[in-house]
């Protein structure tokens, strides 16, 4: 019998949620130390949560932070950066350094059973290392190749662009890796100081899960980390930015085939008391592949190969992005259709059809984000980083399938009024020409 391909088959049952029972204890030095033992694979995982993010560099040295993240395995007394290299592949675990707005994480993930090692690898690289001069120059010089290659990309300079124009000087308007100017500017010096002044116990936080045995893990990190000291206070979020009017953007891309296309505007930070209300209507309009401005621009009109949205949540209110990358020729009227569904979110009432697809892919998916001890640590982390409720996955779904057509019509009213929006193409502008009449006064810019 062929199946109709026409009906969508019924959503499976929900599968239960069952997160592992994390133990907290907080060291002399303030250090803070979370811990599940999760038995049955003989993996580890931990990130450790460090108050260091771009929100507490010097404006004038924007990349510094995710700069000396990634110096971290950069070399210590006794060991060079092959050396430590070399560590890690006997080790056979994976290690990564980043900064965010807020946080910086270091992640590692191993067997258990080389578990002290991966402690002294953990502890060597954020506590011992010294930043030779010579990796600083090499990191800092391949960072600035990333930048320059970014040029090249066009999507990529959509979002730079996008942020710039909605965030302006703020933090969240430049990128947490800084820019060429601000890069150049940073040395072995400022990576130490930084280094010195942020990377501090008392403020951080260590989360490990996996097939560990408590009895032995505790007195590991205590160890390892115990005569670490100092203070590094959360970092604020950045005040939301004054009220703007929406406007369009053009820049520049002569020779271009395609326009990169982003509807923006300021969003919300985590915690509002419609967090969840967000959450569905985002689905609905852009955050799935059955979602109205996809099946528009890509299943109906066949202009594109994809079209997306996304609030996303901070510290601070992130921004709300809508995306999509079209024919030049279709620039004008692609940003015709993106407004119309945004405006069908404002002015009417999803259908039932549409609420219950969005619940069912937020939810039933959801005990797949937990099946590693990765994933589980990530979770955690995040829940930790913005203050999220002990039991917000737990209670994620129930508060997910009580969200109302009513609800998702008054999220967005509320955050994506046509008057807040930024219109912003990154296109050909002589193939543009007059495809953007209609919108308003164009702001065109160059590339450069």
């Amino acid at each position: 019998m062929t199946p109709d391909r026409t009906v969508r088959p019924p959503a499976a049952a929900p599968r239960p949620l069952a997160l592992p029972g994390f133990e907290r204890r907080t060291l002399p030095n303030g250090l803070r130390f979370e811990y599940a033992a999760r038995r049955g694979v003989p993996e580890v995982s931990l990130r450790l949560v460090l108050e260091c993010g771009a929100g507490v560099e010097p404006a004038s040295r924007a990349g510094l932070a995710e700069l000396t993240a990634r110096l971290l395995t950069g070399g210590m007394p006794g060991r060079d950066a092959m050396d430590v290299a070399r560590w890690l592949d006997r080790l056979g675990a994976r290690f990564r350094a980043a900064a965010g707005y807020s946080v910086s994480t270091v992640s590692m993930h191993f067997l258990g059973d080389v578990l002290e090692e991966a402690l002294d690898f953990l502890a060597a690289t954020v506590l011992e290392s010294d930043f030779p001069g010579r990796e600083v120059e090499r990191l800092r010089s391949e960072r600035l190749d990333q930048i320059d290659r970014q040029r090249d990309d066009p999507a990529t300079v959509a979002n730079l662009a996008t942020i710039a124009e909605l965030y302006g000087d703020g933090l969240y308007g430049r990128p947490v890796g800084g820019t060429a100017d601000t890069v150049s500017e940073i040395g072995r010096d400022a990576v130490r100081t930084f280094h010195e002044a942020r990377y501090r116990p008392d403020g951080a936080l260590l989360i490990v899960c996996g097939d560990v045995d408590p009895e032995r893990l505790a007195p590991a990190v205590e160890a390892r980390f115990g005569a670490w000291s100092g203070r590094s206070d959360r970092v604020s979020p950045p005040s939301a930015p004054p009220a703007r009017e929406g406007g369009v953007v053009l820049i520049d891309r002569p020779g271009s085939p395609q326009s990169e296309l982003r509807v923006a505007t300021v969003g919300v930070p985590y915690g509002t008391e419609d967090h969840h209300a967000i959450i569905v209507a985002n689905a609905i309009l852009g955050g799935l592949f059955n979602s109205r401005i996809n099946l528009n621009l890509r299943e109906e009109k066949g202009w594109t190969y994809g079209a997306r949205s996304g609030f996303r949540f901070r510290r601070g209110p992130g921004p709300f992005v809508a995306r999509t990358a079209v024919e030049t020729a279709k620039t004008g009227p692609a940003f015709e259709e993106m407004m119309r569904e945004i405006e069908g979110m404002r002015t009417g009432l999803v259908t039932a059809d549409e609420l219950s697809l969005a619940r069912n892919a937020l939810t039933l998916s959801l005990p797949l984000q937990f099946e590693t001890a990765a994933q589980i640590c990530g979770k955690v982390s995040r829940q930790r980083i913005f203050g999220l409720p002990d039991d917000y996955w737990e209670t994620y779904r129930g508060r997910i399938e009580a969200v109302t057509p009513d609800q998702v019509q008054a999220v967005c009213r509320k955050y994506l009024a046509r008057e807040h929006l930024t219109l912003l193409a990154v296109g050909d502008a002589e193939t543009v020409g007059s495809s953007l009449d209609g919108f308003g006064a164009v702001d065109a810019r160059s590339i450069a």
